[in-house]
């Protein structure tokens, strides 16, 4: 016998979405003063952890499961932005603006979303995608505008990191 929270597809996807979540939290901390890096870091792994495990509880039958992860439109959506980011880590460096590396990862995670968005072909259901795809465009264009450097303390990476983990934390969890 089943029951109806036995049929539910399994959140995949929301999961990797929060998993990327804490990594986003962690190259915030990273731009942290020395002293609070780890505990800041600490603090957005727990995080990420429970709202994996809130997810992985929750009892509903929405949501793309994982039938997405065998289209195309997935496979070439994570292609592409995975050599989107090897050629602006390239460029960047080439020319001297390593500094932009986050955010420009930022704007290229964003836009991967979109690809997401057509692999699910479920638009209206699948609208937190655009979401999150928009948000973070928008934060990591918006932290390359703040300084580098602070006093050892790096304000454009920080913003970055910190506002695409929320991005992300709050997406992933409207997603499934």
């Amino acid at each position: 016998m089943s029951n109806a929270r036995g049929l539910r597809p399994k959140p995949i996807g929301g999961t990797i979405g929060l998993f990327f979540g804490g990594l986003w939290s962690f190259l915030g901390a990273q731009a942290l003063p020395q002293p609070w890096q780890m505990p800041v870091a600490i603090v957005g792994f727990v995080v990420t952890f429970v709202l994996i495990a809130m997810v992985w509880r929750r009892s509903t039958l929405a949501g793309p499961g994982t039938g997405m992860f065998g289209r195309r439109a997935y496979l070439a959506a994570v292609v592409l932005e995975v050599v989107a980011i090897v050629a602006a880590s390239n460029l960047l460096t080439h020319y001297g603006l390593q500094s932009y590396i986050i955010p420009a990862v930022g704007v290229i995670v964003g836009l991967h979303f979109i690809g997401l968005w057509v692999a699910t072909g479920m638009s209206r259901s699948a609208t937190p995608l655009l979401w999150i795809a928009g948000a973070m465009v928008v934060v990591s264009a918006l932290s390359a505008l703040l300084p580098h450097a602070y006093g050892g303390f790096n304000p454009r990476d920080a913003a970055c990191g910190f506002a695409n983990a929320l991005v992300l934390w709050i997406g992933a969890s409207m997603a499934v």
